[in-house]
C-alpha cells in the first residue's frame, strides 16, 4: 500500500525485567508492523508470543525499549499534550475478558458517559441519549432499557458488546481488538465477529485483531502477521498466507487447526516454546523446526520478500 499508515511500529522492542534476576525478557524484538486505512490486520501466535504486548505498545500503554510507534506519521513518544489527547481518542481497545474490562460498580450509563464527558464528545444533557444510541449500534436494543443495569446483569456476549460500545463512544479511527471472542461461548463468537465486521465497514475503522484462532482470523482479516517469541516470522494477505504458507511455524499452526488441517501439508507443531528470558540463538523457531540446519543457529533471519506483499523470516525457500 502506498498511503502512509494510520499506526505503525518501526523496530519496536519491549523488555521486561525478571524478578530476582538480572535477565530481561524481550517480549517484542525489533518488530515492524503497519496498519493502513480501512483494513483489518490480524496478529496471530501462541500464548506468550508477544502479540498483546505489541498491541499495548502500539497504543502507548507499554513503554518501548527501542524503535518507535508512529500515529499518522508522527512519533507517539514526542506528541504534545493536545495531540496525545487526539491520539487517545483515535486509537481504542477492546480487551479479551468482558468480565474484567467493565467496572462492576458503575451502571452501563455511567460507563459510557465517562469517555463522552472526558473528551467532550456531546454536551452533558445529550450524553444519556448518546449512550443509548451506542448500545443500539452494537445490537443491544432498545439501548435505553439497558442503561441503568450493572455489568453482572449481562451475559459475556452482551458485556463484550458494551465494551465495544465504550470503545466506539470516542468515534475512533482504529481499534485494537485483543482476543475479543476467546472468552465467549462458541455460539456467541460469530455474532460478535459479525458485529465487528459490520462496524468496521460502516464506520470506516481500521482494526488490529489479536488472536490465536486461525479460523477467526481467516474470516475477519485482510492481512495477517504471524508472531513467534517476540518476532514476526511471516506477513502477507490472508488468502495467500492460508493457501501458500511459507514459514514452518505458520504451516504448523495451520496444520494444528482442525478445520484447516486438510488444506495444509506440514509437520504438526511439537514441543513447548523456549523461555522468553533465554531464547535460542539465530532463528528462534529452530528448536521446534523440522527443517532446521546449522545455519539457523548462527544467523537470525530477517523478513524478506517471498511473493507480492508476502514476506517470510526463514533462510530457506520451503
Amino acid at each position: 500500500m502506498s498511503e502512509a499508515p494510520i499506526l505503525a511500529a518501526e523496530g519496536a522492542a519491549v523488555r521486561f525485567a525478571v524478578r530476582g534476576s538480572k535477565k530481561q525478557v524481550m517480549a517484542v524484538d525489533g518488530v515492524d508492523l503497519a496498519l493502513h486505512a480501512d483494513e483489518t490486520v490480524a496478529l496471530v501466535g501462541e500464548s506468550g508470543s508477544g502479540k498483546t504486548t505489541l498491541g499495548l505498545a502500539l497504543l502507548g500503554l507499554r513503554s518501548l525499549a527501542g524503535g518507535r510507534v508512529a500515529w499518522r506519521g508522527r512519533d507517539v513518544a514526542s506528541l504534545d499534550r493536545h495531540t496525545l489527547r487526539r491520539f487517545r481518542r483515535d486509537a481504542q481497545i477492546v480487551f479479551q475478558d468482558p468480565y474484567a474490562s467493565l467496572n462492576p460498580r458503575l451502571t452501563i450509563a455511567e460507563t459510557l458517559r465517562r469517555p463522552l464527558a472526558l473528551h467532550r464528545i456531546v454536551p452533558a444533557d445529550a450524553q444519556r441519549d448518546e449512550s443509548a444510541r451506542l448500545l443500539d449500534r452494537v445490537g443491544l436494543q432498545p439501548g435505553a432499557l439497558y442503561l441503568d443495569r450493572y455489568p453482572h446483569e449481562f451475559s459475556g456476549g452482551q458485556r463484550q458488546r458494551i465494551a465495544i460500545a465504550r470503545a466506539l463512544s470516542l468515534r475512533p479511527g482504529l481499534l485494537v481488538a485483543d482476543e475479543p471472542v476467546s472468552a465467549l461461548d462458541v455460539s456467541i463468537r460469530s455474532q460478535v465477529l459479525n458485529l465487528l465486521t459490520e462496524l468496521r465497514q460502516a464506520l470506516g475503522l481500521s482494526m488490529l485483531f489479536l488472536s490465536h484462532d486461525l479460523g477467526v482470523v481467516r474470516f475477519i482479516a485482510s492481512r495477517v502477521a504471524v508472531m513467534y517469541l517476540g518476532r514476526l516470522v511471516e506477513t502477507g494477505p490472508t488468502r495467500a498466507l492460508f493457501e501458500t504458507p511459507r514459514h514452518p511455524y505458520t504451516r504448523a499452526l495451520l496444520a494444528a487447526a482442525p478445520s484447516l488441517s486438510r488444506a495444509v501439508a506440514g509437520p504438526p507443531l511439537a514441543g513447548e516454546p523456549p523461555l522468553p528470558s533465554d531464547p535460542p540463538s539465530g532463528c528462534r523457531f529452530r528448536t521446534r523446526c523440522p527443517f532446521a540446519k546449522p545455519r539457523c543457529a548462527e544467523e537470525t533471519p530477517d523478513l524478506r520478500d517471498a511473493a507480492a506483499g508476502h514476506r517470510v523470516a526463514c533462510h530457506f525457500d520451503l
